[in-house]
């Protein structure tokens, strides 16, 4: 294998390895976060954990006992949905810088970046040893 092809290689291998370190510490990040709500009226708060399972579920006054049964399950329904908004925000902050990079990294893996398209002429007039196979 030609010494520069063997560079690239191994600085493909580096960016890989970086990128997967990179998700791994997003996952960290966004597994140790949680969304809490308080409904308008104070009454009730939820926390929501990264997987959206309710991790908590505090009232905070006695309202809930003489409200209409309708009126609580919608009080219910808001914050759950507003918790569960805050975790798809949060998701989106962690891991949006990483999907970003990974369209890069899909250019670059299948050749077509700028440099790439800058550099295609003489990649068409490379001795054909250099990538070990003859010119088609």
């Amino acid at each position: 294998m030609a010494d520069w092809l063997a560079d690239q290689l191994h600085q493909t291998m580096a960016a890989l390895r970086d990128q997967r370190e990179r998700i791994d510490a997003a996952k960290a990040e966004l597994e140790a976060r949680t969304a809490s709500v308080t409904s308008a009226d104070h009454m009730v708060t939820v926390t929501m954990n990264a997987q959206n399972a309710v991790v908590g579920l505090k009232f905070n006054t006695t309202k809930y006992r003489s409200m209409p049964p309708d009126q609580l399950a919608r009080t219910l329904i808001d914050v759950l949905g507003q918790a569960r908004q805050e975790m798809t925000d949060a998701a989106v902050e962690v891991f949006g810088p990483l999907m970003d990079q990974r369209v890069d990294l899909r250019a670059a893996m299948a050749g077509n970046t700028e440099v790439d398209a800058a550099f295609a002429s003489i990649w068409d007039e490379a001795p054909t040893d250099v990538f070990g196979r003859g010119k088609d």
